[in-house]
């Protein structure tokens, strides 16, 4: 089984996002899918985010390492630093959102925008249980994410527009949205973050997030041959 779709409605990236075969057989699908993704246009495939065994196969097959993500976990949703609620703080609405993808493009690289239908998936799906905005409709400020089943919750996604940034609007949200989870009886809460996004992990240490050691790598394959793309930097590490 192989799935492969746009990466975040980007036109020239592919994702596979599932490849379920035999070992033997993983050499064969990734060709197949190389193959199909050249007749498509695409300049480039990567993978969802993988442990390091299962990014093996695709190392061994001419992926680099992309992106590095470390995860991090919070155990005790009872406490939580004291913060200041500097802007309204709201649940999202359907016309949030022509102004949250205008804000979530501002807020991060290129790679990790999220798509109308990205959003559109995220607002029909019933994972996503605290879904908030920071500031009045049109004039957002920030936003945040959260999934949870039972007692466990993750941190999908939280954003503050860059011209608002350190004035304490993620905490704000991130303080709203644990709030949220201990009045639902969540015992522990995780996020995945790039290894090197230090200002986000300096923000969830101040929560009580904890580095788990675990990781996740997004692999990648450039099918012009270039294994480089300008403006982006490779993050290495022991995969």
């Amino acid at each position: 089984i192989a799935v492969m779709d746009e990466w975040r409605g980007q036109k020239e990236i592919g994702v596979i996002w599932l490849l379920r075969c035999r070992r033997e057989r993983e050499g064969y699908w990734l060709e197949f899918l190389i193959q199909q993704a050249k007749k498509q246009g695409l300049k480039s495939l990567v993978t969802s985010p993988l442990t390091q065994r299962d990014s093996r196969p695709f190392l061994s097959f001419g992926f680099y390492p992309y992106q590095h993500l470390d995860i991090l976990r919070k155990n005790d949703l009872r406490t939580s630093p004291p913060t200041n609620t500097p802007v309204l703080l709201r649940p999202f609405q359907d016309e949030d959102q022509e102004e949250l993808l205008l804000l979530d493009n501002r807020s991060f690289d290129q790679f990790w925008w999220m798509d109308e239908q990205s959003l559109k998936d995220i607002i029909d799906s019933q994972e996503v249980s605290f879904f908030y905005v920071a500031g009045e409709s049109r004039k957002l400020r920030g936003y945040i994410l959260i999934s949870f089943e039972r007692d466990y919750a993750h941190l999908s996604r939280i954003a503050v527009d860059p011209e608002y940034q350190g004035r304490g609007i993620a905490s704000a949200l991130l303080d709203r949205g644990i709030q949220f989870l201990r009045r639902r009886g969540v015992r522990s809460i995780s996020v995945s973050t790039q290894a090197n996004n230090y200002r986000s992990k300096a923000l969830y240490r101040k929560f009580g997030f904890r580095e788990t050691g675990e990781s996740l790598c997004i692999c990648r394959y450039d099918l012009s041959g270039d294994q480089s793309l300008s403006g982006e930097i490779r993050v290495s590490g022991n995969w």
